[in-house]
């Protein structure tokens, strides 16, 4: 089977269907005269697939270090110094313009800043498994929203089934799944009903901020 980097490499002006200038050319131009068969053709849109992954990867990563460069730095940004890992006192400026720069709602900015942070810091090999193309943004924010608020060892535990199931299901698939170990974890007793209620909370806005996952820049 031939490589896919040329086809995934080729420029605006290789769109099927259209010359450089937009106009409407014969299908058997551009891409679909390049393929051998369907499952080349197929192999190439999995291969774009990974790389929107790998960068939804590295911009979380590029994120969260704004993020600490601006807590670093609140005598520049209007906001009460905290420590570089914690997101209270959010910088306003950093999310007016981060939301305007991205297109979407503050409150979506500042939960893509919430979801860059926690992949950093909590979970590195969700953050791995995205980078390396294994696993969509769509299954992240699954996990990240699932395993919020649970004990570590039960959000350890419980990453770890999830990215296994990652591999071969839907986002909407692997959230059955979470939900149900999700459940089986939260045992009676072991926290209070409004420190359940509140991370539910979080679990949802989590999820819901970008429910089919974020166009890529």
């Amino acid at each position: 089977m031939r490589s896919n980097k040329v086809l995934v490499t080729r420029g605006p002006a290789d769109v099927p269907g259209q010359s450089p200038r937009g106009v409407s050319t014969p299908r058997e131009s551009g891409f679909a005269s390049g393929f051998a068969d369907l499952s080349e053709a197929v192999d190439a849109v999995a291969a774009v697939d990974s790389l929107l992954s790998s960068l939804a990867a590295s911009r979380a990563v590029l994120m969260e270090s704004v993020r600490e460069w601006v807590a670093d730095q609140p005598d520049l940004f209007d906001a009460p110094e905290v420590e570089a890992d914690e997101l209270a006192g959010l910088a306003p400026e950093l999310v007016e313009r981060l939301a305007a720069a991205l297109r979407v709602p503050e409150g979506a900015a500042v939960a893509l800043i919430e979801e860059s942070r926690a992949l950093v810091h909590e979970h590195p090999r969700t953050l791995a498994a995205l980078r390396g193309g294994h696993i969509t943004h769509a299954h992240a924010q699954t996990i990240l929203g699932y395993t919020d608020g649970l004990r570590r060892g039960n959000r350890v535990a419980l990453e770890t089934r999830l990215l296994k199931h990652a591999r071969t299901t839907t986002p909407g698939e692997l959230s059955l799944v979470a939900r149900t170990e999700r459940e089986r974890r939260l045992r009676p007793g072991r926290r209070t009903e409004p420190q359940v209620a509140a991370a539910d909370r979080s679990r949802r806005q989590r999820v819901s901020a970008y429910p089919t996952g974020r166009p890529m820049p």
